[in-house]
């Protein structure tokens, strides 16, 4: 065979691996072979043990060698998104907006925990304190928002931050209950159901106030704290400054854990803690935390390379915890340009998805607050307006509270 033959043949061969490749995509949802996870299992370890040492460079070569063995899996989501159509980028109506928020927030004032629930009682909780932790968040905020009805709804916030505080166990922690809707075929049902079998005596008096390693708690802990941090902004009672603070002082001694964005709702409180108060102490511990146990995660294409937190409504979370601790950091600090890079690709990664694919039922706050506090970006710009044409169309979820984001941002500038 000639020089000539040998490099047709190549081609050929070339040709078709790339067709079998393609033809063989991997599918979000899908599982990694064993051997994959086999391969990825010692990095990984390795990852645990450096973020409970709090190495962060020991974490980034641990993660980096993960990422090599989990090859084109890394990234891939645990679960296949849903998208909804259509994608639209012509602006939104924002007025319209308002008037829709305005008509939900009755029907969810029927619903509050606080009423439904009004002594607190762990076994008849569905979801948790974080049940409660979203609507008086929301409602303090839209009552900035709206004075018209701000006595009105700060009523309703003063009646939830006082129930809220009261179940606030004396490390400073906002537990978690042990109530119907701890079902073990749901996958936080599953997750506490094991931590109970392996450690019976984290349940005291039906609530469990220590996640021992597992670091679960820093969710609900640091939502309630960062609502009530909204609350006090409305009332100024300091009382539920101080709560938030005893959280946020629980987060700081908590261990930094393999699941990112369980760190991360613990550096999205601290940096509000510090909006809130000034105290550097808040700011350190969230920019330590962020840098050790939350961005060594993202790989160079914005996504966390991780199944669990590749997913949308995770990356989602992510980047809102992150986005407000760039809010809290001064314009001059050492952080900045690497959180800011950070948060680039997340939001770039978000937006071209959407804008591709269509609304994924999440992102919105994180487009909105983008814009408020990086500066106007035409991808976001075009994705917030796709998430909003699309929301409420057909089956496709409503914005749901990412409209306070929207609605904050309607005539600002960052």
């Amino acid at each position: 065979m000639n020089s000539k033959t040998h490099l047709l043949i190549a081609l050929l061969v070339a040709i078709f691996c790339a067709h079998q490749h393609s033809s063989f995509a991997i599918e979000p949802g899908q599982r990694p072979p064993r051997e994959v996870l086999d391969g990825a299992r010692p990095p990984l370890e390795d990852a645990r043990r450096a973020l409970a040492a709090q190495d962060a460079a020991a974490v980034r070569a641990a993660v980096t060698k993960a990422i090599t063995a989990l090859g084109l899996w890394a990234g891939n989501p645990e679960t296949a998104t849903r998208y909804y159509p259509p994608i639209v980028t012509k602006p939104f109506d924002a007025e319209s907006l308002r008037e829709w928020w305005l008509k939900e927030i009755p029907r969810g004032l029927r619903g509050l925990p606080w009423l439904k629930n009004p002594t607190g009682d762990a076994r008849k909780m569905q979801a948790g304190l974080r049940e409660a932790a979203w609507p008086l968040g929301g409602l303090a905020r839209t009552a900035l928002l709206f004075p018209d009805h701000r006595d009105e709804l700060t009523n309703h916030v003063r009646a939830g931050a006082d129930w809220l505080i009261k179940l606030q166990h004396p490390t400073g922690v906002f537990p978690f209950p042990i109530g119907p809707g701890l079902n073990p075929r749901e996958k936080v049902g599953h997750i506490v159901e094991r931590m109970i079998k392996e450690h019976p005596d984290i349940v005291v008096n039906d609530w469990i106030p220590d996640d021992r390693t597992d670091g679960g708690l820093q969710f609900d802990n640091g939502l309630c704290g960062s609502a009530l941090i909204s609350a006090w902004e409305l009332t100024k009672d300091a009382r539920y400054l101080d709560a938030a603070r005893r959280s946020g002082d629980w987060a700081i001694s908590r261990p930094l854990v393999a699941n990112w964005n369980y760190n991360a709702f613990s550096v999205g409180l601290l940096a509000r803690l510090h909006t809130a108060t000034s105290d550097t102490r808040y700011l350190d511990a969230a920019v330590k935390k962020a840098d050790t146990g939350v961005l060594p995660g993202q790989m160079t294409g914005g996504r966390w390379f991780d199944a669990h937190n590749a997913c949308a409504v995770y990356h989602n979370i992510i980047l809102r915890e992150l986005l407000a601790l760039f809010h809290a950091l001064p314009a001059d600090h050492a952080f900045r340009p690497t959180l800011l890079d950070a948060l680039m690709r997340g939001l770039n990664q978000a937006a071209d998805e959407t804008l591709a694919k269509g609304f994924t039922g999440t992102w919105t706050d994180n487009f909105a607050n983008g814009l408020q506090r990086i500066g106007e970006t035409k991808k976001w710009r075009d994705a917030l307006n796709v998430n909003l044409n699309a929301s409420g169309k057909g089956d496709a979820p409503t914005p749901g509270f990412a409209v306070l984001s929207v609605l904050e941002g309607v005539g600002k500038k960052p």
